[in-house]
């Protein structure tokens, strides 16, 4: 087992529910108090506050309740809500690390009701779970925020309160002191209450990102809290993310969006923060985070939400997915627009694009070949899924990361890199060789390019050969080699196993999806409507059904805003009805009632231009009627013979078969196919490499980074030597372990070889560098065992001298 994943699994809690609830801490024992921290999970409470709920049983008169934290009492911040029978205060100034909530009843009697709680508190800038924090440059006490000074962690003082009024004109405007404006609009809110359109605008900071809250709210009047309503909120919560993806070590200039006039008009509340934006902070994990505690803070100012709904676009669908999958609960629906299911699965697109598109011309094919080898709809298509791959080029930062910090493999190897594997380096691990992220850089090993073009005739056989001996591969430092590359076994592991690659077998079980597309598919835009299909797939392959997955492709324009309207009142039923049948079926699971749930109106389908909305069934069918109308086009990978779940990031491979095509290759030309894939080609009937389900929901990262395991005992040894004019490297590894040792040996050359060896035994590999000559250069070996019941993954790395053999 890889490093990281050591420390992943080492850390883990127990599976959350998808509520944030805490069970009763004396379940079992008859009247006891019914405790739940409503704001959050108990081991999971951040900046020193917690908002908690008590269910006083039936044989307890409240007021005889008592409420202590560590000694303190805290029993005058409860109050009855309700049918009184219920209390709810704010437990505030918790210390660092674990608190005690003690609830007792001062009543006569035997076997009076008592609760201990612990409640675990995380400082205000984080971290909870994502691990240490990586180097951030300050925004808030500049535009646009001018939130005032701040200190270390980037956070402000205080938050500051402003107010935008809606105009009868259709736009937001400051809203003056004095007396309301003479153009102010009014709303009427979906629970059906009228009010002026002024929005409360709450910014500050939280988990070293800038956070906005918005609600209608008339100054002067209460603002809602806990244990009141107002006219103006309807009770629900929005949260928003935003799209793009950008390696960002920023503060940032912009969150998902508060301002929304969909969402406000209708009474929502709204929150993001600023690293709930993909283009800001590309990093799924700091972006749960940073929700689950906005959102805490959210129900400690304002009060609980009956459900929250996240809402955004292409990346900003992309987190919504990844977040419910991984840390479910934070969001209890998903209304999604031209989304994505993950970055890792969507990212590799880009790079094979760049490899066909610099590997087309060498290989003589025209324009529809160079499309067809692509798959998808337009030949621009390509060109703009080549945006997203720059997130795994080290040296590419963003210009706010001065040019003297950025990483340079020669002027300043310690610098700042900027690629994914080091943005996230928390979740995959640390190369102990290079100091850097382990990426998980495009794996091109046994990928046959353009596979169904030829099989179809749309590529001779000789187009075929020289495409795939063009494409090359990416290294580690972002550069093109012109042989294929392997991505990082153990970085691909953990991608699956935590949730990086979405599978949707967590959280995405239950959790109701609405995903919308406007289609644009010919038009060259990368948001293309196969990645509906890849979602849909990959929820049937956890769950066996997609009863939570609904998707709607409608014309873009009218009919995609219509379709997003649509998608918001349907996710607002489905959840209204979803809290109703909790409440009336406790012995339902988490599928159960979202499959029951679910009105039997919201349902597949598309919408035309100038039509009706058409029911159908989501599928891959090309004579369904919104098929006909919205064709689907494919990606690379799958035209390279991939699944049509585009889940596999490195495939398995099989012997090259010249029986296997339908066409007819020369022997020259088999020859040279022979050389581009001299390990075989993908079987794609199986599995991917390192394709395992994800280990478990809520995982977490210390806060003080990992805690490396023991280190294995192995003695390495390496040489190069001269077989018969040729340079090879040998490469020995001696378990002198007590037990059987999965050791790896690999060189420079990117050739391994993988052995299970016995105590006292050796690995012994001798790498043929098929040149005369080879230069002074470094083996590893990678061993992976078991000390004290502990999985543990050690490197080790052994020098050679170089030798010419020419002579």
């Amino acid at each position: 087992m890889a490093l990281a994943t050591f420390v992943v699994t080492a850390l883990i809690g127990g599976a959350a529910a998808p509520a944030m609830a805490v069970p009763p801490a004396n379940a079992g024992i008859d009247r006891t108090f019914d405790v739940e921290i409503v704001s959050t999970r108990a081991d999971m409470v951040s900046g020193g506050d917690a908002l908690v709920r008590i269910g006083v049983p039936r044989n307890v008169p409240p007021h005889q309740v008592k409420v202590h934290l560590d000694g303190r009492n805290l029993t005058g911040r409860f109050r009855p809500v309700g049918d009184g029978r219920t209390l709810l205060g704010l437990v505030d100034d918790l210390a660092l690390g674990d608190n005690t909530l003690e609830i007792r009843s001062n009543g006569l009697g035997q076997g009076r009701p008592r609760a201990d709680v612990t409640l675990v508190n995380h400082p205000a800038e984080g971290p909870v779970f994502s691990g240490p924090h990586i180097p951030l440059f300050c925004t808030a006490s500049g535009s646009p925020w001018n939130l005032g000074p701040v200190d270390g962690n980037c956070h402000v003082a205080a938050p500051r309160v402003t107010y935008q009024y809606r105009t009868t004109t259709g736009s937001f405007a400051a809203l003056p002191d004095g007396p309301l404006p003479a153009n102010l609009a009014t709303t009427t809110t979906s629970d059906g209450r009228t009010v002026p359109y002024i929005v409360r605008v709450e910014r500050g900071t939280i988990n070293r990102a800038v956070y906005e809250i918005a609600l209608l709210h008339e100054p002067g009047t209460p603002v809602p809290d806990p244990w009141t309503t107002t006219p103006g909120w309807n009770d629900r919560l929005v949260y928003t993310f935003g799209g793009a993806c950008g390696i960002g070590y920023t503060q940032a200039t912009s969150t998902g969006g508060v301002m929304d006039h969909t969402l406000l008009s209708r009474g929502y509340a709204v929150a993001s923060s600023t690293f709930n934006v993909f283009a800001n902070n590309c990093n799924d994990v700091t972006s749960a985070e940073t929700a689950m505690m906005v959102k805490e803070h959210f129900i400690e100012t304002y009060g609980v939400p009956d459900f929250t709904m996240g809402w955004g676009g292409s990346a900003g669908t992309m987190q919504q997915l990844l977040i419910s999958n991984a840390y479910p609960g934070i969001l209890d629906g998903v209304i999604g627009q031209i989304g994505y299911p993950d970055e890792r699965s969507t990212t590799i697109s880009g790079h094979e694009c760049r490899f066909i598109s610099q590997a087309a011309s060498a290989a003589g094919l025209s324009t529809a070949q160079r499309t067809a080898v692509g798959g998808f709809g337009s030949p621009s298509t390509c060109d703009g899924y080549q945006f997203f791959d720059s997130v795994d080029w080290p040296t590419s930062c963003p210009n706010h990361v001065p040019a003297a910090l950025r990483y340079h493999p020669v002027d300043n190897p310690t610098g700042i890199r900027c690629a994914m594997a080091d943005f996230i380096s928390n979740v995959y691990g640390v190369d102990p060789v290079t100091g850097a992220g382990r990426p998980i850089i495009p794996d091109t090993v046994g990928v046959q390019y353009g596979l169904l073009t030829l099989e179809s005739g749309e590529l001779t056989p000789e187009q075929f050969v020289r495409l795939n001996e063009g494409i090359g591969g990416l290294d580690v430092e972002g550069n093109r080699t012109p042989q294929r590359t392997s991505a990082n076994v153990d970085a691909i592991k953990v991608a699956y196993e935590t949730g990086r690659l979405n599978q949707f077998d967590g959280g995405l079980r239950w959790t109701p999806i609405i995903e919308t597309r406007g289609y644009t598919d010919p038009s060259g835009d990368f948001h293309d409507r196969f990645r509906s299909w890849t979602m849909r797939e990959r929820i049937i392959a956890a769950n066996g059904n997609a009863d939570n997955h609904i998707s709607i492709t409608a014309a873009s324009g009218a009919a995609a805003t219509r379709a997003q309207n649509e998608a918001l009142e349907s996710m607002e039923a489905w959840l209204t009805a979803r809290t109703a049948l909790a409440a009336a079926r406790p012995e339902l699971d988490e599928v159960a009632l979202t499959r029951l749930s679910r009105p039997k109106q919201v349902a597949d389908g598309c919408i035309p231009a100038d039509g009706d909305r058409i029911v159908e069934k989501l599928s891959l069918d090309p004579a369904a009627e919104c098929n006909q109308l919205f064709p689907f086009y494919r990606n690379p990978r799958v035209i390279a013979g991939g699944p049509t779940s585009s889940a596999v990031l490195k495939c398995q491979l099989q012997p090259l078969d010249r029986s296997a095509y339908s066409v007819t290759f020369t022997n020259e030309q088999w020859q040279r196919l022979q050389a581009v894939f001299p390990g075989g080609v993908c079987d794609w009937s199986k599995p991917g490499v390192g394709q395992v389900p994800l280990a478990n929901t809520w995982i977490r990262w210390p806060a003080d980074g990992p805690q490396g395991p023991p280190e294995l005992p192995v003695a390495v040894t390496a040489q190069a030597r001269c077989v018969a004019g040729k340079a090879y490297v040998a490469v020995q590894a001696r378990n002198d372990h007590d037990a059987p040792l999965d050791i790896v040996l690999e060189t420079a050359y990117g050739e391994r070889s993988v052995a299970s060896v016995a105590p006292g035994a050796n690995a012994f590999q001798q790498f043929a560098t098929r040149t005369a000559a080879v230069e002074a250069g470094t083996a590893t070996v990678r061993a992976s065992g078991s000390i004290d019941g502990r999985d543990v993954t050690s490197v080790f790395t052994a020098e050679y001298p170089g030798v010419d053999c020419a002579g």
